[in-house]
């Protein structure tokens, strides 16, 4: 199925199970090779079949390469101005761990390649797992924004959960001291560089969200988030970062050893969200946890704009439908204009732009109406 999406983006209009997590889904794996659920590669199969496939073109035009947001973007199949050029994405991958990513025809050589091919976030009724849920679903979040702004960031994860993993092999077998020095001397550099940038954008995040909460609640309730680490500290100097983290490691061995696992370090961490002061997981109502969790979601997207400097993708499934409708009216005019937006929805009833496609799908199936 080839579907051609206007700058503006599309509403998609029918009922559940009819398909239109499968088609937002879609286009996050095009822009980051990840879905947005959280789901693995095998899960994204499609039922009864061994392989999945996803092919589409990004339209890059001349305001790209600008800082003021306004960017043609076009999934699959877009007709553009000679002015502008089309990037061809292809991702495929099966139940027998076979994986395959290629631009323009070209093999990629590795994920970090790939990851962030087009600034995207998503809003959907999971999102309310940000305040209630574990604190990996919201590290989780902050991974995903600051790698699609800094692939830096994505090689020090990567880095990090790399050696973690061969020094948790240790724990608890040879006592090696040279190799554990190795591996504990590469994570703490990884971990200084991912605490260092976490605790940066979580300053400007904040700020963000608490301007968008105010619009969407009203100015009822102030917003705030908070970086916590497990590890005590008062310095912001990455080599101080550094130091802390490898004498940490050393001086954990033992107590590691008995957990088998490394028990303190950047995954270990957790953000804190809170209303008028008070934590917003306990003493918030729905609504306000689902407007923090918009609020979250709409700062994140403005510093993507900020530091990526290209048109956003939104893509919004069901994230505003237990809203009460004071609010929901104000959600939708924070994202119209700002980039090119996808509402998968069973029926819209708040008021969008009429340059936004809109279609009705069915299983298998997508019509323009």
């Amino acid at each position: 199925m080839t579907v051609t999406f206007p700058k503006e983006g599309a509403l998609l209009e029918g009922l559940n199970g009819a398909g239109k997590t499968n088609l937002l889904e879609s286009i996050h794996v095009l822009c980051t090779g990840r879905s947005q659920r959280g789901a693995s590669r095998v899960d994204m199969i499609a039922h009864g079949q061994e392989a999945a496939y996803l092919e589409g073109d990004f339209c890059y035009g001349d305001d790209d390469d600008g800082n003021d947001g306004n960017t043609d973007n076009a999934i699959a199949g877009a007709t553009v101005a000679a002015a502008r050029r089309l990037v061809n994405t292809a991702i495929g991958f099966s139940k027998d761990k076979k994986f395959v990513m290629k631009r323009d025809g070209a093999d990629l050589r590795s994920y970090t390649e790939w990851f962030g091919e087009r600034p995207v976030v998503s809003f959907g009724a999971d999102d309310l797992e940000l305040v209630y849920g574990s604190p990996d679903t919201r590290r989780k979040f902050l991974d995903m924004l600051i790698s699609q702004i800094d692939r830096q960031y994505l090689d020090a994860l990567t880095s990090y959960r790399k050696n973690m993993a061969h020094r948790n092999a240790l724990l608890g077998g040879i006592n090696d001291p040279a190799l554990f020095d190795i591996y504990e001397q590469a994570m703490a550099v990884s971990a200084s560089k991912i605490v260092s940038a976490r605790m940066e954008i979580i300053t400007e995040l904040c700020v963000l969200v608490k301007d968008y909460y105010a619009d969407i609640s009203g100015e009822k309730e102030s917003a705030k988030i908070e970086y916590l680490s497990k590890l005590k500290y008062d310095f912001t100097c990455i080599s101080e970062w550094q130091n802390l983290y490898l004498n940490t490691l050393s001086d954990r061995r033992a107590k590691d050893a008995e957990l088998m696992f490394t028990g303190a370090g950047p995954h270990r961490d957790d953000l804190r969200f809170s209303l008028d002061g008070r934590p917003a997981k306990t003493y918030a109502s729905q609504g306000q946890c689902r407007s923090f969790a918009l609020s979250l979601k709409l700062g994140s997207a403005l510093l993507l704009e900020r530091r990526r400097g290209a048109g956003m993708i939104f893509l919004v499934d069901d994230a505003v439908s237990e809203l009460d409708p004071e609010r929901t009216s104000r959600v939708y005019p924070l994202l119209e204009g700002r980039g090119q937006i996808f509402i998968a929805t069973p029926k819209c009833h708040a008021s969008i732009g009429s340059r936004v496609l809109r279609c009705a799908v069915e299983p298998g199936r997508v019509t323009v109406s």
